[in-house]
This record gives C-alpha cells, structure tokens and sequence, in this order.
C-alpha cells in the first residue's frame, strides 16, 4: 500500500442547493464512476491506492484494505449513514491475479435526494479546502473545466478475437466434459476488438449506455489497461449494516420486437435448460451466504430481468449477517471475495469449471466478469459482475461476452447468445454496429 491511514484525514460536507451535478461529467475521462440509479460515486484524483498483490486471494490483504479505508479520521459535517471515504476496484477474474482499490482525493456521492462531498488529503498538517457553502458550484466547475475528447466512432472496424467456429468448438468441448460427468456447468466466453477513427469520449459514452440501460448500474474504472466499463445487470453483492443482497442472473433469451409486456419472452421461465442453468447459480450462492448469516431469504422460483435486448433470469437473495464475537460483520470486499466466481461466470465445480475455462480459452479474461465496485469506510459497499462491459485504451477497445452451458446447450444457440451480449456493448460504443450473426440462427429459452 501507498501511505498510511495515519497521514491521511477527510472533510465530508452535504452540497449546498442548486443545479443537478452532471456525475458523468464530472467523472470526466479519467475519474471513476458508479451509477445505479439512485445511487451514484465519482471519485476524482488519487489520494491513496491499496494494493492486494494476491488478489481475491489474499485475505489478510482484503481485510488490511478494508482496514485502511475504516481508519481513516473523517471530519463528517454530513451526518449520512453511509461511508464518507470509498475506495474503487475492478479485480481480474483470475482470483490470484495482482489487484488494487483506489482512495480518490475527491469522492460526490448521490443516494436520492441526499448529496455529499468527501476530500481526502495525505497531509494531516493542510485541511481538506472546500468552499464554505458552495461545495456544488465548486463541483460543477470542476466538471466544466474537465477536457473532452474528439468523440470516437468514425469508421471503426469490428476485429473479432477467435472465429465462429472456434467458439462452437469450445461448447462441444464443454458438453463433452459435461457429458463425461466432469462438471455440470461452465461458461465459456469469446471476445472482440473495435478499432475506432478517434479517441473515445467516456463521458457521453457512459451516459447513452445509462440512458439504454437504466436497470443496469454504469461504472468506469481505470486499471493499468486502459478503463474498464460498462453497464452490468448483475449485483454480486451489496452490503448495507448486517443486510447483504445478491441478484445472479442465469439463463437467457432475446427481448424480440421492443418493449409492453406482451413482447416479453415468458416462454424463458418455463425453459428446463435455463431454470437448470439458473438453480446451479443460486444454490452455490446460498451455500457461500448462508455460513456467514442468521437467516437467508431464497426466492423458489426466478422473475424476469429485462434489458435492451436481453431478458435474464434473476433471483433476489437477501439476508443478515452473523455478528463475529467482536461484534463485526464481513465488509463488503470481503463478502465479494466469498463469492467470485459464481457459477453464473465460472461453473459447477468452480475448480473443474476453472480447469476447463483455462484449457479452452485461448486468452486470459482480464477485468471481464470480475467483481467490480466499491467498499466504504462503514464496510458498506456493492459489487457488480463485470458483464456487458469493455477495456477502452485511446481509440480501442476489447469486449467480451460468455454464456453458460448446461447439458441440453446448443453450440449455434450459444454462439447467437454471445452476439446478442456483444450488440448490447457495441450499440453503446457505436450505435448500429453489431457483429456478424450466423444466418438462420437465433437466440431460444429452449
């Protein structure tokens, strides 16, 4: 880690009335930003960054983060109930790979109608300096005077990483691990590169992709590739006092011919194939919660979660966290490091699953469907799978889409589902681009 809690002290404040602070804006190009809904943190600057050096793996290291985010003295002239310091991370799949969370200088945070600024600052002899009483015109001119890029999407060019049929190969192969009894569930994923004419503007980037998708939560990070983003419908999980939440999704089929209920694809909530795709994702999760609670709500039956073009199955766990003998309940990045990967981006057995990704993934999955979020210094926090998401580096940027196979999986099927998740991504980056779709085929709940 960089510093240390003791060299370090915040000032929190509410903002004073006025104007709409744009979070998209402000987060600018190189900020970090998580909106869901009515939920919303920009952090800007670099005030500290937390290294875990064995990612998800190093538990002592996650507990040490969490701790150096707690300890860190607030001047809290706000009086929320939610932490008035956050810090930042999107950790690779890979639960060893080398990770790290950021303490921004400057962190706005919105729930509802309830709107806050923290500074951190390394030199406990300076006090954070915000102006007295115009904290929002401070931010917005903060936010006016971020540079922007040209824009980005001129003649880009769709490069995808390995071809149709090397795809439809993994899913054979998986059935056949299937089959001999190996495993019950894994998912395999595909990427693909976009070459731009110019430098991608993130700002307006990010807010079409909030304005497509407004039941996902949109985030941007940068990590030492470029930013991650993106707009996940998955919560791997959230954590507010003892009350922890997990909403997986599993199973999957096309949202057809726009939006009224009538054009909702029920047929999905009758399928076998996806109700069994979706039980193995929710058991697993249970099983890893339920240790760690008093009592765990576990719906029976999933619902239907609607995107774009996309409808999921989804199932809403909810419970209370069990008080360790000092009182305390996991925090939030510990609770996530509990969880990734669930079954509903790695497979049934995780480690059998994980064997099989390694073998037939030609490339490491990066950022792509790793945890992605925010613990605060309550130990609140929430936690999004990495889905529907790209790495942005200058004028290029790599997508990624897995689907999960089962037995009774089809490999063209499958394939046609990667597209559909891959036309969510493209159609925020480029409106209108979508990849080549196998003639013929489309996406089924059967």
């Amino acid at each position: 880690m960089t510093g240390s809690s003791g060299s370090q002290v915040a000032v929190r404040v509410p903002l004073d009335p006025g104007e709409p602070v744009d979070p998209f804006t402000l987060a600018g190009e190189h900020g970090v930003i998580f909106h869901s809904g009515a939920h919303v943190r920009v952090g800007l600057g670099r005030s500290r960054t937390l290294a875990l050096p064995r990612g998800l793996d190093g538990i002592d290291d996650l507990a040490a983060a969490t701790g150096a985010v707690v300890t860190i003295p607030c001047d809290d002239r706000h009086g929320s109930r939610t932490g008035p310091v956050v810090a930042f991370g999107a950790l690779p799949f890979d639960r060893p790979a080398a990770a790290h969370l950021v303490i921004p200088e400057i962190i706005y945070g919105r729930d509802g109608d309830d709107e806050w600024v923290t500074v951190v600052t390394s030199s406990p002899t300076r006090s954070p300096g915000l102006p007295p009483g115009g904290a929002r015109r401070w931010l917005q001119q903060r936010a006016a005077a971020v540079p922007r890029s040209g824009g980005g999407g001129g003649g880009a060019r769709v490069v995808p990483r390995s071809s149709d049929a090397s795809f439809r190969d993994m899913v054979v192969a998986a059935l056949d691990a299937i089959g001999r009894g190996e495993l019950a569930k894994v998912v395999v994923a595909r990427h693909m590169d976009v070459h731009l004419g110019r430098p991608v503007d993130r700002p307006r980037l990010l807010r079409r992709w909030h304005d497509l998708e407004p039941n996902a939560t949109v985030f941007s990070v940068p990590t030492g590739r470029g930013h991650f983003l993106g707009a996940s419908p998955e919560l791997l999980v959230e954590r507010c006092g003892s009350t922890v939440r997990s909403r997986p999704l599993a199973g999957t089929a096309e949202r057809r011919g726009g939006a009224g209920p009538g054009l909702l694809p029920e047929a999905l909530l009758d399928s076998p194939k996806d109700a069994n795709e979706h039980r193995l994702v929710v058991t697993a999760i249970a099983d890893s919660l339920r240790p760690l609670c008093d009592h765990l709500n576990v719906p029976e039956h999933p619902d239907l979660v609607v995107l774009r073009n996309i409808v999921h199955l989804g199932s809403a766990l909810e419970g209370t966290l069990t008080p360790r003998s000092d009182g305390t309940v996991p925090d939030a990045l510990a609770l996530a490091g509990a969880l990734h990967p669930t079954p509903a981006v790695g497979g049934v057995p995780p480690l059998a699953a994980r064997a099989l990704i390694d073998r037939l993934e030609p490339e490491p999955r990066g950022h792509y469907a790793g945890p992605v979020g925010y613990v605060d210094s309550r130990g609140d926090g929430r936690w999004m799978v990495g889905i529907r998401a790209m790495t942005v580096r200058g004028a290029d940027a790599r997508l990624s889409a897995g689907v999960g196979i089962v037995d009774g999986s089809v490999p063209d099927i499958e394939l046609v589902e990667t597209n559909l998740k891959l036309t969510a991504v493209l159609d925020a980056l480029v409106p209108g681009l979508t990849p080549p779709t196998p003639a013929g085929s489309r996406a089924s709940a059967t």
